[in-house]
């Protein structure tokens, strides 16, 4: 059994392959974490750690340093995907569940076909409610966002206008790729129905 759960941030992904990795015995591969390993020494020269601190070192779209940082952040995390399907290649984990992040999707072309072919891919969808909260937490609490194209301010717009107007746009995209990419799709209402459970969710 080999799986990896795709979705938004803050969708439940750590949640249930914590939860599938404790009740089937499988090894659990947190991308987040390996991410930040790999950024550890940029994050130490301006004492950030942890995930908010990835965030406070990638920034905002608007901000000088996101372009450099965020196409970094990209690249480590092609590398973990990478280190990961290697590692699937070794099969020497017959039990393995992958947590991903929001942005697994832009890994490339090559990652996620051989992810779909490795692994069964589990997307926890999101409501529009959630969808609307995420933009709440994003200025609240930030996480590192990989914007791609879609921050685009228009002509009068203050950075913040047009962060908000372009926010829902990113996560309209990524619904339909994340959508495109699983082999399951699970409603918003069944992942996080509190009577849920391993079996039911990956069958």
């Amino acid at each position: 059994m080999r799986i990896a759960f795709i979705g938004m941030s803050n969708i439940g992904k750590s949640f249930w392959s914590k939860r599938v990795a404790a009740e089937t015995g499988s090894v659990r591969i947190d991308c987040d974490k390996l991410i930040e390993k790999k950024l550890a020494p940029q994050l130490a020269q301006e004492n950030h750690r942890g995930l908010r601190g990835v965030a406070k070192w990638m920034g905002f779209p608007f901000d000088p340093s996101y372009a450099h940082n965020s196409q970094c952040y990209k690249e480590y995390e092609q590398q973990v995907m990478r280190e990961t399907l290697d590692r699937l290649r070794l099969n020497n984990d017959p039990r393995l569940v992958i947590d991903t992040t929001g942005s697994v999707i832009y890994a490339g072309t090559d990652i996620l076909a051989e992810l779909r072919t490795a692994t069964r891919i589990i997307y926890l969808e999101a409501s529009e409610e959630h969808i609307k909260a995420l933009f709440k937490r994003y200025n609240a609490h930030p996480k590192p966002v990989i914007w791609q194209d879609f921050y685009q301010p228009e002509a009068g717009e203050t950075s913040r206008q047009a962060l908000k107007r372009c926010y829902p746009e990113l996560l309209r995209d990524r619904a339909e790729r994340y959508r495109a990419l699983a082999h399951v799709t699970i409603p918003f209402e069944q992942h996080t129905d509190s009577n849920a459970t391993v079996s039911g969710l990956i069958g």
